[in-house]
């Protein structure tokens, strides 16, 4: 079983923490070179499977790996791996698990079994002992993962526990993190070479929440958030885009939502109030970008038909290059040692028992019934108190992003009219989301010149009907959620009795 902790950093900071860790080390570090060939099906059944098959060359040696998907928690890993001798065909009898050895040995059967990605990259190895019982083999590797035509640079850290507790080697982490910006690396790099060939990284919310304790949920549910986040990083994709934005801000989100939901029962020595505020901070820091991609291309292109060429293109260029900036700004902070600071402090605090001792072995299918009760009756008063203005909807919109998710990882027993609360809050969220771009992008188009007065009044005018239409359905669609979710606090304060 293979315990590491992964981390990714920019080539500056790789070159300077290079230095670091042979004065760390008190040794300079082993150099190789490596190159690894993946191997699936066209489908990619093994990736599917949680599965990966490499064939790694190292000097005049083939090896044969086989990793299988394991435990993740707080970025701590720990897999299953089966390595062995290549000789120029795959030989999976060392492979100890049955299950795994049989769906091998059937997918090789398959047509179109082949080589699909290559990573090619020069590791460095230092070994920390700080003492006679510990032992951390420290992997620095730089190069380049190809696969389909494309490619994406290496810039990882692997920290592999050899010989003692996982607490030294959090302990590690922690100090690495004072000499570099470091940002945890959820994927692997077969994993990272699979989305270059068009796979997509799963968002969706785990499955496997019902029967467990409420430590062991918050741990999965807040590591699912800080995957969110780190998959996204621009340290840990080809290319930072707009939507991978949005991916990390709705990981922030949700992960203020889960404190939010778990607040009762954690313990008051553990740092979820600068958790939760950082969460805060950095959704609104990026919150430029997003706003400034929903007006160039949801607000501003449909209403272009409208609008002579020569007066549009004066403001869609101005709006592309706000656009622009506002994304490379966005990027600046992400791959800031603030930033890093703060994602890695999170991700390293859910090793030091987040919840209080009593709550942590409650069953969460029903503990979630309590937990949720305060939280529709909050919503409940939203929903009563709302008024027509930009900032009432703005509130109910934020509010109702936190219980949508609160209720979608809760799933307590026995709960009626719940799906058909949840279809009517998703309902409401997008017209309130709908809404509140159309408040961003006045918003953002009232601080431009005067020279753009004409476009501008043009592009309102093209959205009047529509925010008149937003406007009323949004109306009778919180007179229809009200009673839903009335019905619902009643259901939930019977659950939790």
């Amino acid at each position: 079983m293979e315990i590491e902790f992964k981390l990714s950093c920019t080539p500056e900071a790789a070159q300077g923490l290079s230095r670091q860790l042979t004065r760390l080390t008190g040794a300079g570090p082993s150099r190789m070179h490596l190159q690894n060939t993946y191997y699936d099906t066209p489908n990619q059944d093994l990736r599917a499977q949680g599965i990966a098959l490499r064939i790694r060359q190292q000097g005049k040696t083939a090896l044969q790996t086989v990793k299988c998907a394991g435990l993740v928690s707080g970025g701590l890993s720990s897999r299953p791996e089966w390595e062995t001798t290549y000789n120029g065909r795959f030989d999976f009898s060392p492979v100890s698990d049955p299950k795994v050895r049989e769906q091998l040995e059937t997918l090789m059967q398959l047509p179109g079994y082949r080589a699909t990605l290559d990573t090619n990259f020069s590791r460095h190895i230092w070994h920390w002992r700080p003492a006679a019982d510990t032992h951390v083999e420290i992997a620095l590797d730089r190069g380049r993962i190809l696969a389909g035509g494309r490619e994406e640079a290496i810039c990882e850290i692997e920290l592999e526990l050899i010989e003692g507790t996982p607490e030294r080697l959090l302990d590690l982490v922690a100090h690495l993190a004072t000499l570099a910006p470091l940002f945890p690396a959820p994927l692997s790099k077969a994993s990272r070479g699979s989305l270059l060939l068009g796979a997509s990284v799963k968002s969706a919310l785990p499955q496997d929440t019902r029967a467990g304790n409420c430590s062991d949920i918050f741990i999965t549910l807040a590591q699912h958030c800080l995957d969110q986040i780190s998959i996204n990083l621009p340290v840990n994709c080809s290319r930072f885009s707009a939507e991978n934005l949005h991916q990390v801000r709705t990981g922030l989100r949700r992960l203020r939502a889960l404190l939010q939901l778990f607040q009762p029962l954690l313990r008051r020595a553990w740092p979820h109030k600068p958790i939760s505020a950082g969460a805060r901070h950095y959704m609104a820091t990026l919150a430029p970008a997003r706003d400034l991609y929903v007006l160039q291309n949801e607000i501003v292109t449909p209403a272009l038909s409208t609008i002579a060429p020569r007066k549009r293109q004066p403001l869609q260029t101005q709006l592309a290059r706000m656009s622009e900036a506002a994304l490379a700004d966005a990027e600046h902070h992400l791959l800031s040692a603030e930033f890093s600071t703060w994602l890695l402090h999170t991700s390293l605090a859910l090793h030091t028992r987040p919840l209080r001792r009593k709550a942590a072995g409650q069953t969460w299918a029903r503990q979630s019934a309590k937990l949720l009760a305060p939280r529709l009756a909050d919503y409940d008063k939203h929903l009563r108190r709302t008024k027509e203005s930009p900032e009432a909807m703005h509130l109910l919109r934020k509010s109702g992003k936190h219980l949508r998710y609160q209720l979608a990882v809760s799933e307590p027993d026995h709960v009626p009219r719940q799906l058909a609360a949840i279809g009517h809050l998703a309902k409401l969220q997008d017209t309130l989301g709908s809404l509140n771009d159309l408040y961003s992008a006045a918003h953002y188009l009232g601080h431009l010149p005067l020279s753009y007065t004409a476009t501008i009044t043009a592009i309102g005018a093209h959205h009047v009907d529509r925010h008149k239409a937003l406007q009323k359905q949004a109306t009778n669609q919180i007179r229809r959620l009200r009673p839903e979710i009335r019905t619902l606090r009643a259901a939930y304060r019977k659950t939790s009795t």
